[in-house]
């Protein structure tokens, strides 16, 4: 199975919101300048301000454009190496201007590797740790154990700030793949969907218009090689079975209870239809009822019904048969219904047929049982079984 993946941003929360980012920068940068100007004096103060200063063009035109990647893009590494010699340059002129160590340092570890970053670290600290250790005194010297807390205390925190965000980048991965799973079984249950509603329909105009249009058919032929009076006695019947197929036609159009069952019983349904095999047919019918009728649930009174109707039209169509019997059983836990008939019969075992295939699916779906018991030139008989 192929999965198309929506793409999972590299960046994260701690990299984004540009506007946020850029003015904690330009707080910061001024507020360098500003330390360095308070501090200091002389030439050394005018080269540093100038080097801060330069920052503002450098970060512009090059920094907005790095970006975090892996392996690290080229615009990253122009904009860190130029960070650092402006850095130098500043700090050599003035050590205040460290302060703007509290912008860069985040920044760096927000663009590069961990790794990167720790090196980053270590190489904007060097001017201040080269001048605590030029210094003799202790003051000076006691700088240096604070740039080493400082510089493990970021190390860490970078890591820190790194697994976050991977673990950040992996749920989001995650999230992605997720969403990619759930739309394609929407889509499945989509396309599922739709081809269970094709095959209802199919097997409702097959159960309901399509037996109709044959019984038509079969009535009208009767009718042209009949005696006047018996034709349109026939006749009659094929405009009843045409009313009859196009109230089911409305009836499977607006989704509505098979017209048989509309204001009338499954067991008067029932025994209309073997009344009506009679009458189309001249096969000799008989119809039983065991049991006390109880109203069952719509679905099952459908099954039941249309089970019927393909067993009697295969009797008029394919059997051949001189009789024809009808029985529905009401059973303390559900229904039986039982066609028989003593046609030419069929090999069972072997039989296909979308009639048949429909009616087993039908009875499968509500949970009920259906046997066929036929051999060539013995008849059939058909058992459905469905629960209450």
């Amino acid at each position: 199975m192929s999965e198309t993946l929506p793409p999972v941003p590299d960046d994260h929360a701690w990299t984004r919101g540009a506007m946020m980012r850029d003015a904690y920068y330009g707080v910061v940068l001024a507020g360098s300048i500003a330390a360095v100007w308070g501090t200091d004096a002389g030439t050394g103060r005018i080269v540093s301000i100038a080097a801060l200063c330069a920052f503002v063009p450098w970060y512009c035109l090059v920094g907005r454009r790095a970006r975090r990647d892996r392996p690290v893009p080229a615009w990253t590494l122009c904009y860190q190496l130029g960070a650092l010699v402006l850095l130098v340059t500043a700090q050599l002129a003035s050590l205040t201007s460290s302060v703007l160590l509290f912008a860069l340092i985040p920044q760096s570890f927000m663009l590069l590797p961990v790794g990167w970053g720790v090196l980053a670290l270590a190489a904007f600290n060097v001017v201040p740790v080269a001048e605590a250790l030029s210094a003799p005194s202790f003051r000076d010297l006691a700088w240096v154990g604070v740039l080493v807390l400082c510089v493990a205390f970021g190390a860490h925190f970078s890591w820190w700030i790194q697994r976050i965000i991977q673990q950040s980048r992996e749920r989001a991965d995650l999230i992605a793949r997720l969403a990619a799973a759930r739309a394609e079984l929407a889509e499945s249950e989509r396309q599922a969907g739709m081809l269970a509603e094709r095959q209802r329909l199919a097997m409702e105009i097959h159960d309901t218009l399509a037996q109709g249009f044959t019984s038509i058919l079969m009535l009208l032929e009767a009718a042209d090689s009949a005696p006047p009076e018996q034709a349109r006695v026939y006749r009659e019947r094929a405009a009843r079975a045409a009313r009859e197929n196009l109230a089911e036609a409305r009836a499977l159009v607006s989704a509505q209870p098979p017209t048989e069952l509309a204001g009338s019983s499954l067991p008067n349904a029932l025994r209309r239809l073997v009344e009506r095999l009679g009458e189309e047919t001249g096969v000799t019918t008989s119809w039983e009822l065991t049991g006390e009728p109880r109203l069952l649930p719509a679905g099952t009174e459908v099954v039941v019904l249309r089970c019927a109707q393909e067993a009697l039209t295969n009797v008029r169509r394919h059997a051949d048969a001189g009789r024809a019997a009808l029985s529905l059983r009401y059973l303390p836990d559900g229904v039986r219904l039982e066609v028989s008939d003593d046609g030419a019969g069929f090999d069972s075992p072997v039989a296909t047929g979308f009639g048949l295939a429909g009616m087993r699916e039908r009875v499968t779906q509500a949970g009920g049982h259906l046997a066929i018991r036929s051999t060539p030139g013995s008849g059939t008989v058909l058992t459905v079984e469905a629960p209450a």
